[in-house]
């Protein structure tokens, strides 16, 4: 009777490692497939922040134009109201006076942009 209830014992025992077995295959599988995705999903944000610094560059770009766009409409304004018209040279003194509404860094970036113009020397 003895070998009888080990024999039973090991049995319940080899079943229920049996059961512990495929449960544990079951885990692995859904860890693969999870694991999968996941890279998955990290090769689109790969992907995407690649991309991403192209389309900030044109961001930054059409910026950059706009504010160009933005400064020359201000000087000409600017030298409308102070009855200064186009390809004239600039008297420093009449500058100045247009330009004293503005901040100190707006008039550099007004005074930079005639001396492109060739406005000013």
């Amino acid at each position: 009777m003895d070998e009888e209830k080990q024999s039973k014992s090991l049995e319940e025992c080899a079943e229920q490692l049996s059961s512990a077995a495929k449960a544990l295959e079951q885990v692995v599988g859904k860890l693969e497939a999870q694991y999968e995705a996941l890279n998955q999903k990290i090769d689109r944000i790969i992907a995407v922040v690649e991309k991403e610094p192209s389309r900030m560059q044109e961001k930054v770009e059409a910026g950059v134009e706009s504010g160009l766009r933005g400064r020359r409409t201000l000087v000409s304004r600017l030298l409308a109201k102070s009855g200064i018209g186009e390809g004239v040279e600039i008297e420093a003194e009449t500058l100045e006076r247009a330009l004293s509404g503005l901040t100190i860094e707006q008039r550099i970036a007004v005074k930079a942009e005639l001396a492109r113009a060739g406005a000013i020397g």
